[in-house]
């Protein structure tokens, strides 16, 4: 269902749209969308998100958390948050970063160092030989830089050779810092999808009822 929209909230869309955010190429192919009918999926990964703000540069899909607030003065302010990079090829599934640079778990039972091969907003492969084959949820922190690590826990799926694939659970504050550094990656290795300045992108605004993801 598609709900009415004030004049001061359709004034905000406007000047969003008009302003849009360097994260749309000027490829035709692109657009942009704000909408509360995303999948499933990416719900647990949002949180408790209303709206979506929906970019597509080339075959990624980039799920921005947005919402309307109304400040002191009675004016509505845009905030946008930090997008799920979505990669469409195949099955949709969050954007796996395989170019690591020294990111590691480590095993809280073990205390070692497993290294990182693939990670996205969801799971992991890891070099992990040592570990004992169990289906068990284990624990450790995800290390991804210097300065940057938090406690995930983390389920083994399938293995082959001493390398795992496994889920990963995030807790809510760690979860945007992991979306963030995976977005910081991602526009870092996709730079030419990036492009700043004006965009040409075909821009389509569809504002659906709210609905609270828990």
């Amino acid at each position: 269902m598609t709900s009415t929209l004030t004049k001061e909230e359709l004034a905000c869309f406007s000047e969003l749209f008009a302003k849009q955010p360097p994260v749309v190429s000027k490829s035709d192919t692109d657009s942009v969308a704000v909408t509360t009918e995303m999948p499933e999926a990416l719900a647990s990964l949002l949180g408790k998100t209303q709206m979506t703000l929906l970019a597509e540069i080339g075959h990624y899909r980039l799920w921005f958390p947005f919402s309307l607030k109304m400040d002191e003065l009675g004016q509505f302010v845009s905030q946008l948050g930090i997008p799920e990079v979505v990669d469409t090829r195949g099955a949709d599934r969050s954007w796996r970063m395989k170019e690591l640079d020294n990111v590691r778990i480590i095993d809280f039972d073990t205390n070692l160092a497993i290294d990182v091969l693939s990670l996205s907003s969801t799971g992991v492969t890891l070099d992990a030989p040592q570990i004992i084959e169990s289906s068990k949820p284990r624990r450790g922190t995800l290390v991804l830089t210097h300065e940057i690590s938090f406690d995930i826990e983390y389920k083994k799926v399938r293995s082959d050779n001493g390398v795992i694939a496994a889920t990963i659970i995030v807790g809510e504050d760690s979860r945007e810092t992991l979306r963030q550094f995976l977005f910081s990656m991602h526009k870092a290795q996709h730079s030419s999808l990036y492009e700043h300045g004006e965009t040409q992108a075909d821009v389509q605004a569809t504002v659906a009822s709210t609905k609270d993801f828990k």
